[in-house]
């Protein structure tokens, strides 16, 4: 079965290398994924809306292995937003001390935060 996840978030991005980082900037990103549970593969695509991709690219893959996420390539860490949609699907392994999993308790941590400074 093949899934599809479409979502603009505005957010803050830069960039990173072994030279450093830009300063963030706020952006509207366009974070675009697919995942095939037969094949256990997937692709995901993320740019700013601004510039059409020209400034903030990023593209990869993903890949599952007996239906959760085992590896994905690309950038240099998966869009949490994508992590967060892959778990929704049961895509992302249950144990905690699985590494996408440590990276969603605090990626839900931080909204779970947010949700409550909103109120």
């Amino acid at each position: 079965m093949s899934e599809h996840f479409d979502e603009e978030v505005v957010t803050f991005v830069r960039m990173e290398g072994s030279w450093g980082a830009t300063k963030a900037v706020k952006r509207t990103m366009k974070i675009t994924a697919f995942i095939n549970s037969e094949t256990e593969r997937g692709c995901f695509e993320i740019y700013d809306k601004e510039s059409g991709g020209q400034e903030y690219y990023g593209e990869g893959g993903i890949w599952l292995t007996d239906g959760v996420i085992s590896d994905y390539d690309g950038v240099g860490m998966i869009d949490l937003r994508i992590l967060a949609w892959l778990d929704d699907l049961g895509h992302v392994d249950v144990n905690e001390e699985c590494f996408f999993r440590e990276k969603l308790s605090k990626y839900y941590s931080r909204q779970d935060k947010s949700e409550e400074t909103k109120q």
